[in-house]
């Protein structure tokens, strides 16, 4: 059972002994912390994670109004299910005024404890409902920014970050890099060896250009073979260095067959910054540095080239695929 605590808050002994008893028979929660009034309550409130409050109403120095208003006001408190306890002497206007403040349900004394474990019961369930809710949705997302071969960030998620970037760059007057990388002789990897080798080769490139980038910056999967990094705040010397620290990690790295034996690797990069010349939006910048990408595979691969006009002309000039 996941840990959540209930706090019970009564200046009747006999009236916390009963809940306590019920809902302790019954499992419904692994911690159970009690209060006599309003102020004692807030000071447990606020010193502990509470999940679950059942609270009287008529209590001496803090009533359960004040403390009910006082939790829901807090951001720890505002989504927790209150159950309300009134001797009912003012019926509806309690009722009403006590919903209207954030509880969650109202029971009458003298009640009877197994509605209460059925209201209570209510309220975990719908809790429980909530935490998986949550937890998928967060999956969703996770997924849909993640490249679901490699782990690390996907093409869609780079542009939304990169975008995010390059409007702070130009906000603040600073520049931002880019890093195209393309596996060499990667095809030769899949006949030789078989496409599962060459998704254990693409997830092992992946980890080690995840760790050779800084905190702050990105490193996603492109598509096949080819992943793309987004540098922040670096000039070209910058971005050279960080294209070289994954060149050369790339290069020294003993990645493996299925049979554990040593494949060696190389990657080609592409570097472009903006703002430049002929960069002033993202596609130009990935184009940027996918024109430089080609540069360093025409030139002899296992290299990192920086983009220049002179690059973009050379690539439209000669065209074709390397």
């Amino acid at each position: 059972m996941k840990e959540n605590t209930l706090l019970i808050v009564d200046d009747s002994p006999t009236v916390r002994t009963l809940i306590k008893n019920a809902v302790t028979e019954n499992s419904l929660f692994s911690h159970i912390l009690e209060a006599q009034d309003g102020m004692e309550a807030l000071k447990l409130f606020f010193s502990n994670k509470v999940d679950f409050i059942i609270t009287d109403i008529m209590m001496p120095k803090v009533d359960g109004y004040k403390f009910i208003s006082a939790v829901k006001e807090s951001e720890a408190g505002k989504d927790i299910p209150v159950i309300m306890l009134s001797a009912g002497r003012k019926g509806v206007s309690d009722k009403v005024k006590g919903l209207e403040i954030g509880a969650s349900d109202y029971l009458i004394k003298p009640f009877d404890s197994s509605e209460l474990l059925a209201r209570v019961r209510v309220f975990v369930r719908m809790q429980q409902l909530q935490e998986e809710l949550k937890e998928k949705n967060a999956l969703l997302e996770k997924l849909s920014i993640t490249d679901e071969l490699t782990g690390i960030y996907n093409r869609r998620y780079f542009y939304e970050y990169m975008n995010m970037q390059m409007a702070l760059a130009k906000r603040h007057n600073y520049q931002i890099g880019c890093l195209m990388m393309d596996a060499d002789h990667f095809k030769k990897v899949n006949d030789t060896f078989g496409h599962d080798v060459g998704d254990k080769v693409l997830k092992g490139l992946a980890r080690l250009m995840k760790d050779k980038i800084r905190d702050g910056e990105i490193i996603a999967r492109f598509g096949g073979e080819e992943f793309i990094a987004g540098l922040c705040r670096v000039d070209v010397s910058g971005a050279v260095i960080a294209a070289e620290r994954i060149r050369k990690a790339v290069e020294d790295a003993n990645l493996s067959d299925d049979a554990n034996n040593p494949l060696k690797m190389t990657v080609s990069i592409g570097i472009a910054i903006y703002p430049q010349e002929g960069v002033s939006n993202l596609d130009e910048l990935i184009k940027a540095s996918d024109d430089a990408l080609y540069n360093a595979k025409r030139t002899g691969r296992n290299r990192a080239v920086v983009y220049s006009e002179s690059i973009a002309l050379s690539k439209n000039e000669g065209g074709g695929a390397v």
